[in-house]
């Protein structure tokens, strides 16, 4: 079995959510809308890697911890067979199965700040965002979001989606040079490795 057909098969009693519980209640009826759209007309196996970067990419956060689940079979096999394709999609879907910490935003932000005069954003828009992404953090939200994704997840789940890592690490591990796929192994997933 490919890891393409671990993935699905890991994830294969996960049931397609209905029309209204694909997209978050939350989210604007109009902001939603394509995305809703798109996955009440395609199963997991039927969306081309076009779609999930027309409309798919940049909207994770609006799916329901159901749709997401649901669908992350496909976008980690996208992320592996056709990671041209689906690149930024594959950042967002890393950073979504990274538990959220603190230390993240501010390395990101003296990141941004150690950018040399005239190539990054002026300090005072800087240190306005890296305010609100910190008063975002500490409202729980970004913990909530990834503990209503995966704490309820199989170890037959948890395992395949270690693998994808381990797999994915190996072939694009160059595309992340801040260890973010380290990261996210080491922070949650790596609990699903047999010894």
């Amino acid at each position: 079995m490919d890891l393409s057909e671990r993935l699905f098969d890991a994830f294969a009693s996960r049931t397609r959510p209905s029309p209204d519980q694909l997209i978050r209640s939350t989210v604007e009826p109009d902001e939603g809308a394509k995305l809703r759209e798109l996955l009440a007309a395609r199963t997991s196996t039927e969306l081309s890697n076009y779609e999930m970067r027309t409309v798919v990419e940049g909207n994770l956060w609006a799916l329901t911890p159901d749709a997401f689940l649901y669908y992350l079979p496909a976008f980690l096999s996208a992320c592996l067979q056709s990671y041209a394709s689906v690149s930024v999609l594959a950042s967002e879907l890393i950073d979504a199965l990274t538990k959220p910490a603190r230390i993240d935003i501010i390395e990101s932000f003296d990141r941004l700040a150690d950018q040399p005069p005239g190539l990054g954003l002026p300090e005072e828009t800087i240190e306005l965002l890296r305010k609100q992404q910190l008063e975002w953090f500490d409202s729980g939200k970004p913990r909530a979001v990834f503990h209503e994704r995966f704490d309820d997840l199989t170890d037959a789940e948890g395992a395949a989606i270690l693998a994808f890592f381990d797999a994915f690490r190996q072939v694009r591990g160059a595309d992340f040079p801040f260890e973010e796929l380290e990261v996210a192994v080491d922070r949650n997933w790596s609990r699903y490795r047999t010894p």
